[in-house]
């Protein structure tokens, strides 16, 4: 099993060396090992930490560009919503409280907007309005790389991108192992329960194979005033096999095929609270299932230090099938039946890079072509299915130009393509798009950055659940979203004695012209996809780190504040509700006791009211919430690992600021966060 210093000694940067003379907490041990690379550690340092860094193998990795503390070992949270994992990312939120409403949300950007991949497939979706896009498993997650803004020409997305890798055998065998086992459990005080088994093994010399299976049975929570959800009660079941070959050192290929089952009667509104609910539909429930399969090939080949090569080929299919036949009150006639939804991306993505030297200037090229084809899917009942299918094709070249050891620049250029095959339109859409960043390293301890990148986004397919395609229309004069997004900012570290410090400060602006909405239209019943003017999004983020032996403190602060600048309101989503978000203040405070084998830790968040909100609308309320947890290792028994931590520890009354707010028809729609909730679990590794 490898251990996070091993991990964390491969990551590369331009900072000088972190000499650690004291043992940090697991968390600090990995933040500053992504702080400062390619740490120096003594070797009675190892004898402290090896333990405890093996026995939290199993957590996962996060990376952001918004800070510059990447790496976190967030295990202890226990998730098992995507909101657990990253709502403590500057810049970064997710909303929803259902297990089939998952939203992140970057800047104001949602899901639509953001270049999201599992294990490399593109997670496009844009399946319902009430309910989210996503459908991924929290606790099978190694590594999260979240690209805060788009900075780069390699990857898509208006707002930045969000990759996710899974676990995999070489992840999870120790050394001198072959073969092993986890088992794990966990317990939720506010309603739910989960488990999963895991068995892995190194075949042969060169074949490795994982096979991974998780359940997680949820009830009703109650939120922070104590009233019951409904329509929450159900299921997730999800399968992961893979399977690695290396036939050289150099290389390794990964075959992976993820299982994704969410069943359960659930309320026909899953973005809204139990009361908006009942008031609108009572007490009827949903029998919904709620699919994913995803078959994924990926290759790496690393031929030296001057050039490697990834690829992938994958297919992901997501499958909403909703029960609507019994629901009263406003409802479509059409739809009182057994409804159905599947949307597929097929698609395939190379990327490689090439190190040489011209005229004494070292150069690294970036380079690559990304194409995936969204087909979509809706069908009522026994009635006629409907299709549509959109091509999205790119090439991308970058360069960074190492002019010297301490000043670089890196342009690129990328060429996107969109072809549309749906009801509303046949029309293509193509730009080239550029990048241009410069990072300049003043001193061992501090580094400026600053970049800008055009950017560009076609009209897409309407959301595959409603058949209203027939009925949508494409403004005769619709155009590409176009735009700018420029950031710039400054990184610093320092390090004397047993105290570490560093920061990260971003600010950045993202100009948006011909600014693509869907709205619809009730006096004509029909979906309108049109240009609604010209926006910027501006703000920063901002955090700070400090470590002294086994203790570690990370404050971030993120800002976001956004504006249609043609019609002189917020930029709106498809409830005309404001997309905007109150600033957002998180603190983490991390301690490990090593004798006794603990790790504790206390996380909370301060999100500030926000009332840039369309007249007449009530503004989105402030709140904090805060969280803590202790995680025991015990080096008597080899391989367990038990947590403990309470969620919501005041039991505030909140809703995310990226969730479903505000009110329709005189009712309440706010989609509360549960209340408090203390979680147990446990892991056993052999």
């Amino acid at each position: 099993m490898p251990s996070h210093k091993n991990n964390n000694q491969s990551h590369k940067c331009s900072s000088t060396s972190f000499r650690q003379s004291m043992p940090l907490s697991t968390l600090s041990f990995s933040i500053a090992a992504a702080l400062f690379c390619q740490p120096a550690f003594a070797d009675d340092q190892q004898d402290v930490t090896s333990h405890m860094e093996e026995v939290v193998v199993w957590g996962t990795k996060v990376s952001s560009s918004s800070e510059y503390l990447g790496d976190e070992d967030i295990s202890v949270k226990q998730a098992d919503h995507l909101s657990d994992l990253l709502r403590d990312i500057p810049g970064v939120d997710v909303g929803g409280t259902h297990s089939v409403n998952q939203r992140i949300n970057i800047r104001g950007f949602n899901e639509t907007d953001l270049d999201i991949r599992l294990d490399g497939a593109s997670q496009y979706a844009n399946m319902f309005h009430h309910i989210g896009n996503l459908t991924l498993n929290p606790d099978i997650i190694k590594a999260v790389d979240i690209q805060v803004g788009a900075n780069s020409v390699v990857n898509g997305g208006l707002g930045g991108a969000v990759h996710f890798e899974t676990k995999n055998a070489k992840d999870l065998l120790r050394p001198d192992e072959q073969y092993g086992a986890r088992v794990f459990g966990g317990y939720a005080s506010n309603d739910a329960q989960q488990g999963s088994t895991t068995v892995y093994g190194q075949l042969t010399d060169t074949i490795d194979a994982m096979l991974y299976g998780y359940m997680i049975k949820r009830g009703n929570f109650k939120d922070g005033e104590g009233k019951e959800t409904i329509g929450a009660e159900g299921k997730v079941n999800n399968i992961l096999a893979k399977l690695g070959w290396e036939p050289t050192d150099k290389q390794r290929f990964e075959l992976t095929y993820d299982r994704y089952r969410d069943k359960g009667d659930y309320s026909p509104r899953p973005d809204m609270s139990g009361g908006a609910n009942t008031s609108l539909s009572k007490t009827t429930l949903i029998p919904t299932q709620y699919d994913r399969d995803t078959l994924t090939l990926n290759h790496r080949y690393n031929h030296n230090e001057a050039f490697s090569i990834k690829s992938s080929l994958y297919r992901n299919t997501i499958d909403l099938e909703r029960d609507e036949s019994a629901i009263p009150g406003r409802w479509p006639s059409n739809r009182r039946s057994v409804n159905t939804a599947i949307n597929t991306n097929t698609g395939a993505r190379v990327t490689a890079t090439s190190e040489l030297t011209l005229s004494s200037i070292d150069n690294r090229f970036t380079y690559g072509v990304d194409y995936n084809q969204q087909k979509s899917k809706s069908q009522y009942g026994a009635g006629s299915a409907l299709s549509e299918k959109g091509t999205a094709s790119a090439v991308f070249l970058q360069n960074r130009f190492q002019f010297t050891e301490a000043f670089s620049m890196t342009p690129g250029i990328r060429y996107d393509h969109f072809k549309r095959d749906a009801f509303t339109s046949n029309t293509s859409f193509s730009d080239v798009t550029w990048a241009l960043a410069a990072d300049y390293v003043l001193n061992e301890h501090v580094t400026f950055f600053a970049s800008t990148r055009s950017l560009f986004k076609a009209p897409q397919l309407l959301e595959s659940f409603i058949k209203y395609q027939e009925v949508a229309y494409l403004a005769d004069d619709i155009k590409a979203e176009t735009g700018l997004n420029t950031q710039g900012g400054a990184k610093f570290s320092y390090d004397i004695g047993q105290h570490s410090f560093a920061s990260n400060l971003t600010v950045f602006k993202t100009d948006l012209k011909d600014h693509l909405e869907t709205g619809y239209n009730r006096a004509k019943r029909q979906y309108d996809i049109y240009n609604n003017g010209d926006a910027e999004i501006k703000g920063f983020e901002a955090s700070i780190f400090y470590g002294y032996d086994a203790f570690s403190s990370k404050l971030s602060y993120a800002k976001s504040d956004n504006k249609n600048t043609t019609n002189n309101t917020p930029i709106l989503d498809g409830n005309k509700r404001s997309t905007d978000m109150g600033d957002s203040i998180n603190l983490s405070l991390d301690y490990t006791i090593y004798d006794l084998d603990l790790y504790l830790g206390w996380r909370s968040q301060f999100v500030l009211e926000e009332d840039n909100v369309m007249t007449g609308t009530a503004v989105k309320d402030a709140y904090n919430v805060h969280n803590l947890f202790a995680q025991w290792a015990p080096h008597q028994v080899d391989g367990l690992v038990m947590t403990f931590g309470v969620d919501n520890l005041f039991d505030a009354q909140y809703a995310s600021h990226a969730s479903r707010t505000g009110s329709a028809r005189g009712i309440d729609l706010t989609d509360n966060e549960p209340g408090r909730n203390i979680k147990v679990s446990a892991a056993y590794q052999f």
